[in-house]
């Protein structure tokens, strides 16, 4: 009884273990994603509505969902209570602190940071430059993601359970 109680144990770990290797994938991708959409709202706000960024910030904080739209959140109170001199300076201190929540890689955290540098002292025109390049990053990591998380989904799935069974044949 203990074998086979054993057996079941090191099986689902090393499933598991697996699993999460492909979820952590589909949940950077589904952050990615979140990310792009407020990139686009607040390119939109910027574009048309001419708002201050502290306003822009906080409303696609609103809009945006998970840990990507509290951090505009973040980011748009600490610029209206101005905490630090520069947005970039507020961009970059909310961005590091949170990045240890998300599923960001740090390749992704980078061309965030990159595109904060720009954040409030561009005029309009080279603002909608700065997210577009950011966009652009986003949609081939995305692309990239989605055929790494399709190639390589089943395969953790299939690896981890393999050797779980290897282990297990072995112990047994």
């Amino acid at each position: 009884m203990m074998r086979i109680l054993g057996s079941i144990l090191i099986l689902g770990s090393s499933l598991w273990f697996g699993i999460s290797f492909a979820l952590k994938e589909k949940y950077r991708l589904e952050e990615l994603e979140e990310l792009e959409r407020g990139l686009l709202y607040l390119q939109g706000q910027i574009q048309y509505l001419s708002a201050p960024l502290a306003e822009a910030l906080e409303s696609v904080g609103w809009k945006a969902e998970g840990q990507v739209g509290r951090i505009f959140q973040q980011t748009a109170v600490k610029i209206a209570e101005r905490q630090a001199e520069t947005a970039e300076q507020v961009w970059q201190e909310v961005w590091q602190n949170e990045a240890v929540h998300t599923f960001f890689t740090g390749e992704d955290l980078d061309a965030v940071l990159v595109f904060g540098r720009s954040l409030g002292y561009l005029d309009k025109a080279q603002q909608e430059n700065s997210i577009r390049l950011l966009l652009r990053y986003i949609d081939g990591a995305l692309t990239r993601g989605r055929k790494r998380l399709e190639k390589n989904g089943r395969l953790y799935c299939g690896v981890s359970g393999l050797s779980g069974l290897l282990i297990v044949v072995t112990l047994l």
